[in-house]
Order: C-alpha cells, then structure tokens, then sequence
C-alpha cells in the first residue's frame, strides 16, 4: 500500500498513511454497477427473445379404404383374364385371328399389362399401409393414372365391339374366348370410371376445409 507524505508547517516531512475509510470511498468509486443475482444477465443490455420452435402436428394414422382395395384386386384378375382369353383363343381353336388388321388386339394386350402393373402396386401400397406405416399414392398422379388407364380402355372396348364382328360358337370357339376378354375389359373399364370419379371427388374435399 503507498504512503502519501505531508509537509508541516515548519518545513519537516510527516509520512501519512491512508485510512480504512479513505480505501472503502475509493473502491466505492472504482466498482462497476453489476445487476441484481435475480436478475437475468440479458436484461441488463440488449435483451433476446428466442422463438419457440415450431409444433409440427401429424396426421392421424388412417387405415386404407377396403373397398377401393377389391376393385383393385379385381382390376389385377381382369386384366389378367382379358389379355389370356384373348391371347389363348387361338390356341384354344387352332385358328388364325380372323380379323384382317390387329392392331387393336395388340393395343389391349399393352394396356392389360399396364392396368396389371398399376393394379398390382396399389396392392403393394395398401399391405404396406395396413400392416405397416407406409404412404399412400400422391392423390394427383392416382388421377391422373386412373384417368389415363379409364380413356384407354374406353378406347379400346368400343372399338373392338364395332370393328371385330366375332359372334359365339363361330371359328371352332375362337369367338368365344375373344368375346370372353371383350367381358373383361369392359369390366376394367366401368372400374377404372368408379376410381377416376372417386379420386376426383376426394381431391375436390379440399373445398370443404
């Protein structure tokens, strides 16, 4: 601790040494002003609110629709049964096709094959979310698909009907299994109306919300 040194008044140096009081004036005076312990340290200068995080609400787990699941089964057999009926009524008869240009036969078959694959998947898509927690088909490309698949068939079944004349028991029973799969593409085509119509229907709920 440093002395501080007085001169009297007859000249004599007195050496002065500081008091208690003088020290405790001198902290007093050199402290920084800390905030109150129950205070937050923040409040004393720039205060920071942080945001709660965002609640995020999840959907209800719902179970898949079973009747849409047995018109989709039925499409996977339908389709099968028109592409091998008509396929097969010539090995079945032992005769050639007795249409000239067969270019719509071949156009069935190819979209048979489609409606197995696309039948087929949303079977997969269903088991998955009945016994699992899978996602079902983006509404918009399951309209567009059934829409797609529903024109296709249109196409098809009507103008098989009006461009191959084949009536039953003619050509050994080639007509038969042919009109047999003309029953089987009739029958995905009125399904594939039904799906088209319900997927339109359940998007346009979003009105209702």
């Amino acid at each position: 601790m440093n002395n501080s040194w007085d001169t009297d008044d007859i000249g004599e140096k007195t050496q002065v040494t500081p008091t208690l009081e003088h020290n405790n004036n001198a902290w007093e005076s050199n402290k920084q002003e800390l905030p109150p312990i129950d205070q937050p340290l923040h409040a004393a200068g720039t205060s920071i609110d942080i945001p709660a995080p965002p609640v995020v609400e999840e959907e209800p787990h719902r179970h898949p629709s079973l009747p849409r699941i047995l018109i989709r089964v039925w499409q996977f057999f339908a389709a099968i049964g028109a592409f091998g009926f008509q396929v097969g009524a010539s090995p079945y008869s032992g005769e050639e096709m007795p249409f000239s240009k067969p270019d719509l036969m071949y156009y069935g078959y190819v979209i048979c094959w489609l409606s197995i694959i696309w039948s087929s998947f949303n079977v997969f898509v269903y088991l998955t979310r009945r016994f699992g927690n899978g996602h079902k088909i983006k509404r918009f490309v399951s309209t567009l698909l059934d829409a797609a698949l529903t024109a296709l068939f249109g196409v098809c079944v009507f103008y098989q009907i009006a461009t191959y004349k084949c009536k039953p028991g003619l050509h050994n029973g080639w007509c038969d299994f042919y009109n047999t799969g003309i029953f089987f593409l009739m029958s995905l085509f009125l399904t594939y109306v039904v799906h088209a119509l319900w997927d339109v229907f359940g998007a346009m709920t979003c009105l209702r919300k």
